[in-house]
Formats: structure tokens, C-alpha cells, sequence
């Protein structure tokens, strides 16, 4: 996959998630993650069309996406993850996403995304059948991490 493709997701991620959680954050080690994965405890998936076509997931566990839903809901407690918690973690995968779509339109780059979907569970297994998935730690001041996996056909 070319660097400029996953560049986006990174910056943006790193970004949105300083901004709503007010703490830093920063990537961590990049790698390959082979088909079928077992996920963390919540995903959220998008889909991607248009110059490429893929998917992003981003995976954490509870206790983070109780965390950032904690402070995109500004400071409200979250002691689980009701519909409410489950829209706020759904619309930071829209800001995500939203973003890294105008920095690949401002690129030349068309693409259009899917609506959020979140999954909550236990053992989520993901098969992305066949098609390469870059996986990038995003690493919270917090503690908590969260990862980003981009699957984009050739």
C-alpha cells in the first residue's frame, strides 16, 4: 500500500482524538495484520468507494470507547455503553473519516464513505478476504490506545 494512502488515516486519527479527549497522543509501530483478526471489544467500521475502495475499522476496548463517547458527551459519565455512548464513538469515526476524505479530495484523491457501523462483543472476528490490512496502533497519553485498520483493495 502506498505511504500516501495511510499517511491520511494516521494524521487525522492522531488528530481528532487530541482534540476531543484533550490529551496527546501518537502512532505506534506499523504492521501487516493477516485475515481473518480477532478484534478488540468495539469496532467501528466504514466503508470506502470511489479513487479506492476498502474499509477502516477502528478497534478498542470498552474502557476506551467509554472514555472518548465520556468526552464527546462533555464530561457526562459513561458507565457503559448504552445507544447514546455507542452514537458518540459511531460520529468519531464520521469526524475521522470525514476528514481523511478532504485530505485525499485536496490530493486529487475522490472517495466516499459509508455510514458508521458499530459492533460491541466479545471475540469479533474480522475477514477482510484476501485484501491487504494495515494496522497503526494510535497510542493515548491516557493509557488507552485504539487502532486503526485500513483494508484497501489494489
Amino acid at each position: 500500500m502506498d505511504v500516501k494512502l495511510i499517511n491520511p488515516f494516521i494524521n487525522v486519527t492522531i488528530n481528532i482524538v487530541q482534540q476531543i479527549c484533550n490529551v496527546g497522543a501518537k502512532r505506534g509501530q506499523i504492521y501487516l495484520r493477516s485475515s481473518p483478526f480477532i478484534a478488540e471489544n468495539v469496532v467501528i467500521i466504514i466503508g470506502l468507494a470511489g479513487d479506492f475502495k476498502g474499509q477502516v475499522f477502528f478497534t478498542m476496548d470498552e474502557l476506551t470507547a467509554r472514555s472518548i463517547a465520556s468526552s464527546m458527551m462533555f464530561g457526562m459519565e459513561v458507565p457503559a455503553l448504552d445507544e447514546m455512548s455507542k452514537s458518540a464513538i459511531a460520529e468519531l469515526g464520521n469526524m475521522i473519516m470525514g476528514n481523511v476524505a478532504t485530505e485525499f479530495y485536496n490530493e486529487g484523491i475522490k472517495i466516499d464513505i459509508t455510514p458508521p457501523t458499530v459492533l460491541v462483543g466479545s471475540d469479533i472476528n474480522i475477514s477482510t478476504k484476501g485484501i491487504q490490512t494495515i494496522c497503526v496502533p494510535i497510542e493515548v497519553e491516557n493509557g488507552t490506545k485504539l487502532e486503526v485498520v485500513v483494508a484497501v483493495a489494489n
